[in-house]
């Protein structure tokens, strides 16, 4: 078939794995007990590869085993492109021996390793343990699958069984090969010297060995001429062996040996003896002596039957092919292929075979290195096309920003991610250092490596400027100079260890290993584009196995090749540095056509130093470009070749971007598997963008300015766009780890369900291998990319990945083409913009909505939301929020927002069918689905705190709906409550009383209400007009003052103060003592008296403001209310009323009278609090019993105010009071001072003494409370001075004669203070008579004219008998009878003769109103 032929004489390109962990290698020493031969023999390091045959198990497919050995060392590396394994590096060590010869044998469940040293020959079994291979279902545990088959290699691998020692009679082997039996059974070693051959055969069961010599039997033994040339391997005689390999043929087991006289003899293992023969010079045509030219002769298997032969002559050197073939007489013959090869010019490195191709890994004399291939299918193949190698990284590349440091630019450089390996970076540190120090490269992270390097260049640095003081500019070029110094370190170390030393074919995975000095590399197919850009070989051959490719039109494939020779050579003509600056210039966005339009000014017309391309150059691509006969659909063909996805495909299934890598055996899914596929992505874009470049250039050439709109152009130019992104993809390093902030990323994109899909964009089943950064694509594959491919890969071409056997150019290349199709800017699938958006490395995620936002339209609005909800986790909310709004009109347009936005709504079970099939959705449900787009976006600001901008939405929200939109009111108490957050309460109430809810209005005044009482702004709180809102506003408040503790509540005085200002003093009064009563209640503060005496004086303030006919409130019954209440309801027969009465007497109705009586007794309560601990147990106390509290306490004017209020008698106050300044006159109390201090003596003039101050105190309270006509009071109070035989104060007896001078009389009389009542009777009865009557209470005095005067006779009858007695023990008593008596008779003569006159008055007066009777 044609695509077979395209196949095979496509060339390949060189894949090296990047950014691995560094291999921890199993050191194992063998010792034989041998001499050291090491010093007598020169080797070469040599190594080789195997490919594990079976491929329909996970376990074995896309796995292989290369091996280096060099002297007495073997490395044997095991890798699996699908599971990474564990404990895969073993190196051999053979204790001075060196090794010649190294085969690997793969059987059921085993693989056998057979080592061939100067000294010894080994066999070594591995273990292969193959899940489900003895027939069971059960599944092999994780670590099982991935341990590779040196995972348990120990110590017992010096097993002397395993090993037998040789003896080569004193000379050294200069070759030798073996061979395990197709049975297992026995393993054959066949060790050449330099004049004889011998076979060692070791039981595989017991390690017996038993060795025999090959030689033919006339052959006489051969002493050793020359030591020299046996040591090297070079004997000088023609018979010594250059290259043997076994072969089994039915059962028998034959050695073909290579001689350096170019013989090939065939010997038989069973006859030790020689089968055939045939001299490889004889037919090759070249004339030479048939000696061995100046390579070395090398031999390749290709199967039991075929094999290949590398024969160098004296001027040139072939490829033989020699195939075993049975002649007529059953005879075993060696036939020589007609067709040998010739080999290029160049020195052989190494070499294998297949049945249709030579590989070959040659060298030049400049010590660079080339791999070519040949195809042996037909006779018109193309000779040797070379496969590409990666160079090493480009110098040129590292550029030097002006004002940028130069170790910024070289660490960028070198620690970018897959750029050197940590090994390289390592070495050239120490190479720097000049130091022997080294360290575990596997226990260093990039970053610690990175902090040495900087550290040491730095020293380096400071070290040279230590005696000098230098300027900026001469630091800098100091620093670059040494940075470029440990540049060079590492670019030495890394050709050293890329340097390639073999190559093997793995025949099963359709792939060549090159295995270099440090590491390996893969040569994987190239695609016809990369074969044409890189290799440009026999391109007119190429056409015509590309024409299949291209409708079967010869002509078409040639115009299409002919086109990419010229696009070839514009790509080798343009300097680096061109395309370094296109490439600078598109990253900033730079339109592609002007960028275009001034490289080619520069290519043609220049600069200073001139034109960048000669004319004849120019004058060249110009006849090329002519000679194109089909220019126009060659260049169409071409951008057919360069689109990544089908324009008519059916839309993608978005359900497959949410599925998972699993954890291993996934195709291509190991650390290696996922190193080739990214980087085979990142080459095959890398190509195709410069294939985009140079056409544009070359259409630019072609068109002129006024030609580039066509779209052939404008195609172009957005291809150009779309690898440049691809290409950025591949290169840009991420960090390996989750960033910072990124589970609380997550959570908040979970809470307001804007992203639920998968959350862990880094899951991965690979290890942590120390290396901090990967690249974009790295990451993306390892987390989810590729198993989103294998997913898509496995529904198109509806294979099992498990079962079927694809090889690396079926699997690789359609893997790639997914991703492709995965990254590519304008594809409808969305796995990788969802997959950046969940990894929360905000700056990547940014500069790739930057990249993208110039030129492509496709999924604008997912990357909007992207960059906006990145913008908002970095703080930048208000560049977040218009990015937000632009992108509300895309919810049912995008299927990223439709899913992520929708997904747990009823809108999106009714629309996804709609969205699916592209329908039109209505205009009411495209509102809905803003307005919950708009709530989610609403609910991520809220998380990041950012209210101001939640405000924003939210009216944004209500832009978009209609007055009577139910979803209105939701917005507008969103906008309200954000207000109310940030503090903006004006704007908060304004947008309360515009909602559209009633109920919602409700519950936002009771918001506002309360967060404006938590925050203290009551005075703002009471500005609001409350327009129709009064009434819920005073029930919020009232329930709020009625909730809260009463110790600590303000609500009640905001109230007050509220009714007040709107002029409702009855409300107020009310609000007022409702806080008294709750002090009274509830309250045990010590300060709650005085504030419920405070708010009773409030209340009574407020209630006389209020109009006389409602002065009045009403309480409900509390505490003992109730229980005297219902007591005065019981009738007569002791039942109590029925419920209805009880009901109706529940509530109180209080005058102003009974607010005070409340006021006085709280007042007098709280005056007691300061004396009494226990205050509480009298607070229930009857006002007549907390007046004697009080009294007691020394509080009289508080006692005396109490009872202003109520109905007791205020006498036992006085008498308190009048024994306290009887105290106070006899010194008995020293503590008259304090209760003094306590009383009201504000209006009493001072007294120094404390005795004069309580008489004064007293005089003025006796004055103050004794009621008009009354002398309760100073009786009391006199009396208790007469009861303490205490002198009456005169102002007291003055007062009391003015009042009841008789009374007064009459108590001195009692109290038997006899002169005292003397001297008093004298005092009235003079002021009876008129001398003095002022002083008393007598009206008028004795006289004719006035009335008749009420003597004390009694009082003074008892008085004078009292006196009378007395006078006769004491002369003092007799003269107070006497003149007492004295008076009395006065008072009785005045009497009678006032008597007298008064009768003859009224006799005279009588006559004369007779008369005048008469008269009338």
């Amino acid at each position: 078939m044609p695509t077979s032929k395209l196949h095979a004489n496509m060339s390949y390109r060189e894949v090296i794995p990047k950014n691995l962990s560094p291999a921890e290698w199993i050191e194992v020493k063998i010792n034989t007990g041998t001499q050291s031969t090491l010093q007598d023999l020169k080797t070469f390091e040599t190594s080789g590869g195997y490919c594990f045959k079976s491929r329909t198990n996970v376990q074995t497919r896309n796995r292989f085993i290369y091996w280096r050995a060099y002297q007495d060392m073997l490395e044997l590396a095991e890798v699996s492109l699908d599971i990474s394994l564990q404990r895969n590096h073993l190196r051999l060590r053979f204790t001075d021996s060196a090794v010649l010869n190294v085969s690997l044998t793969e059987q059921a469940n085993s693989i056998t390793l057979l080592v061939v040293t100067v000294s010894s020959v080994h066999r070594y079994l591995f273990p292969l343990n193959i899940a489900g291979q003895d027939g069971s279902s059960t599944t092999f545990p994780e670590d099982l699958l991935s341990q590779s088959i040196f995972y348990d290699v120990s110590e017992k691998i010096n097993d002397p069984s395993t090993f037998y020692v040789t003896d080569g009679f004193g000379t050294m082997p200069n070759v030798a090969v073996s061979y395990l039996s197709q049975n297992s059974q026995s393993a054959y070693f066949a060790v050449a010297y330099q004049s004889k051959l011998l076979l060692h055969v070791m039981n595989c069961v017991t390690g017996h060995t038993v060795t025999h010599e090959v030689k033919e039997p006339h052959l006489m033994p051969r002493f050793l001429s020359n030591l020299k040339g046996a040591l090297t391997g070079r004997s000088e005689t023609l018979e010594a062996a250059t290259a043997m390999a076994f072969s089994e043929i039915e059962g028998d087991l034959f050695i073909l040996v290579l001689y350096r006289s170019n013989e090939l003899r065939l010997w038989s293992v069973d006859s030790l003896q020689t089968v055939a023969s045939i001299n490889c010079s004889a037919g090759s045509g070249h004339g030479g002596s048939g000696a061995q030219g100046s390579q070395n002769n090398q031999l390749r298997k290709i199967s039991d039957q075929n094999f290949c032969l590398f024969i160098s002559h004296d001027n040139l050197a072939e490829f033989i092919c020699v195939s075993i073939k049975p002649d007529a007489d059953e005879a075993s013959g060696l036939n020589l292929v007609q067709n040998s090869v010739a080999a290029p010019q160049m020195n052989l490195v190494d070499f294998d075979a297949t049945s249709t191709h030579i590989w070959a890994l040659w060298s030049n004399a400049e010590g660079d290195f080339h791999v070519s291939a040949i195809y042996l299918g037909s006779n018109n193949s193309i000779k040797w096309v070379s496969a590409a190698l990666e160079p090493p990284p480009d110098r040129y590349c590292l550029t030097m920003e002006q004002g940028v440091d130069p170790r910024e630019s070289y660490c960028s450089y070198i620690f970018h991610p897959g750029r050197f390996d940590r090994n390289v970076i390592a070495k050239a540190l120490y190479m720097f250092r000049r130091v022997n120090l080294q360290f575990d490269v596997k226990q260093l992270s990039m970053s610690v490596l990175k902090e040495q390097v900087c550290q040491a260049v730095e020293d380096e640095i400071q070290n040279e400027l230590k005696d000098f003081v230098v300027t900026d500019e001469e630091y800098l070029e100091i620093s670059t100079r040494l940075w470029d110094r440990f540049y060079s370190c590492c670019e030495q170390y890394h050709i050293k260890f890329s340097e390639p030393t073999g190559l093997a074919v793995l025949g099963g995975m359709d792939a060549v290993c090159l295995v270099r000095r440090q590491s390996f590399a893969l040569l994987r197919p190239c695609e016809v584009l990369e074969h044409l850009l890189l290799i440009g070989e026999h391109n007119d051959e190429v056409a015509t196995y590309v024409a299949p490719l291209f409708r079967n039109d010869p002509e078409m494939a040639k115009g299409f090749v002919d086109l990419m020779n010229v696009v070839t050579l514009l790509d080798k003509v343009i300097s680096e540095d061109i395309k370094m600056d296109l490439d600078k210039q598109l990253y900033q966005r730079e339109s592609p056509m002007d960028v275009i339009a001034k490289l080619v000014a520069r290519i043609t017309m220049g600069d200073d130093n001139g034109p960048m391309l000669p004319s004849s150059c120019l004058k060249q691509i110009h006849q090329e470009v002519q000679q194109i006969p089909n220019l126009k659909p060659a260049m169409e063909m071409l951008l057919d070749v360069l689109c990544m996805i089908d324009p008519d495909a059916p839309p993608h299934d978005y359900s497959l971007s949410t599925r998972f890598l699993q954890p291993s055996g996934a195709l291509l899914g190991s650390e290696y598997g996922l190193s080739i596929l990214s980087e085979t992505v990142k080459q095959m874009a890398t190509i195709r963008f410069s294939v985009c470049r140079n056409l544009l250039i070359l259409q630019y050439l072609v068109y002129g300015q006024k030609g580039m709109d066509s779209e052939n152009v404008l195609t172009n130019i957005n291809y150009l766009n779309s690898y440049y992104t691809l290409v950025w993809i591949a290169e840009t390093p991420i960090s390996s780890s989750t960033p910072p902030g990124f589970e609380a990323s997550m959570q908040r994109l979970s809470r307001a369900q804007l992203f639920s899909g998968y959350t862990r964009p880094y899951s991965s089943h690979l290890r942590n291998n120390g290396n901090d950064q990967t690249t974009l694509l790295s990451l993306f594959l390892q987390s989810k990319g590729l198993f989103s491919a294998l997913s898509m890969l496995l529904k198109t071409d509806s294979m099992q990945l498990e079962s079927e056997q694809l090889n690396l150019r079926q699997s690789l290349l359609e893997l790639v083409g997914y991703i492709n199709k995965m990254l590519w800017p304008e594809s409808p699938i969305y796995v990788f913009p969802e997959w950046l958006f969940g990894t929360c490395h905000h700056i990547i995620v940014q500069d790739y909505v930057r990249i993208l936002s110039s030129w492509c339209s496709v999924k604008s609005h997912a990357r909007c939301f992207m960059l906006a909800a990145s913008l908002l986790d970095c703080g930048e909310a208000h560049k977040a929020v218009h990015l937000f709004h632009e992108t509300a009109t895309g919810v049912v347009k995008d299927d990223f927002l439709f899913e992520h936005v929708l997904k747990n709504t009823p809108l999106y079970c009714k629309l996804q069918e709609s969205v699916t099939r592209g329908e039109p959705i209505s205009a009411e449900d495209r509102k809905l689905a803003i307005v919950h787009y708009y709530l989610k976006v609403i609910q991520l600001f809220e998380q990041h705190s950012a209210l101001d901008y939640v405000i924003q939405l939210a009216e944004m929200a209500i832009s978009v709906l209609q007055q009577d939109d139910p979803q209105l009111p939701m917005f507008q108490s969103i906008v309200f409550n954000n207000h109310l957050q940030l503090g903006h309460y004006e704007e908060a109430y304004c947008a309360l009383v515009y909602n559209a809810d009633t109920s919602r209005r409700k519950d936002c005044l009771r918001q506002l209400v309360i967060t404006l009482f938590q925050s203290k702004c009551l005075s703002l709180l009471m500005q609001f007009p409350y327009i129709g809102l009064q009434d819920e506003f005073e029930s919020i408040v009232e329930s709020r003052a009625r909730s809260m503790s009463i110790d600590q509540n303000e609500v009640y005085n905001f109230l007050y103060a509220f009714h007040t200002n709107k002029g409702n003093m009855r409300k107020a009064a009310t609000v007022m003592y409702e806080q008294a009563m709750r002090f009274q209640v509830e309250s045990d503060a010590p300060n709650a008296l005085e504030k419920r005496c405070s708010s009773l004086l409030i209340c009574l303030n407020s209630l006389h403001l209020v109009d006389s006919r409602y002065r009045w409130i009403a309480k409900p019954k509390i505490g003992d209310e109730r229980v005297s209440s219902s007591m005065d309801q019981n009738n007569d027969v002791g039942e109590p009323k029925d419920d209805d009465d009880k009901n109706r007497q529940e509530v109180i109705v209080l005058e102003l009278a009974d607010i005070r009586r409340e006021l006085v007794h709280a007042e007098a309560v709280h005056e007691l609090s300061h004396f009494c601990k226990d205050v509480a147990a009298y607070e229930r106390s009857s006002p007549e019993e907390l007046s004697y509290l009080l009294a007691s306490c020394g509080l009289y004017t508080a006692a005396l105010k109490l009872s202003r209020g109520h109905s007791f008698s205020v006498l036992h106050i006085f008498e308190s009071l009048t024994a306290a300044c009887n105290a106070a006159t006899e010194d008995k109390d020293v503590d008259a001072w304090n209760w003094l201090q306590n009383n009201d003596m504000a209006d009493l003039p001072h007294r120094s003494n404390a005795a004069d101050m309580a008489w004064t105190l007293l005089q003025k309270l006796v004055v103050d409370n004794e009621a008009k006509d009354s002398t309760l009071i100073r009786k009391s109070v006199v009396q208790r001075l007469l009861v303490l035989n205490a002198f009456v104060p005169q102002w007291l007896i003055n007062s009391y004669k003015l009042s009841h001078s008789r009374e007064l009389l009459q108590l001195f009389v009692k109290h038997n203070r006899l002169l005292e009542a003397a001297d008093l009777g004298c005092e009235m009865i003079a002021g009876m008579l008129g001398a003095g009557s002022e002083y008393f209470d007598f009206k008028h005095s004795v006289n004719v004219t006035n009335p008749q005067l009420c003597f004390p006779i009694n009082t003074i009858d008892l008085l004078l008998y009292a006196l009378k007695i007395n006078g006769k023990e004491d002369i003092e008593y007799e003269m107070a009878y006497v003149k007492l008596e004295e008076e009395v008779n006065r008072y009785i003569e005045t009497i009678k003769r006032t008597t007298e006159d008064k009768i003859s008055m009224a006799i005279l007066q009588n006559r004369e109103e007779r008369q005048q009777q008469l008269i009338h």
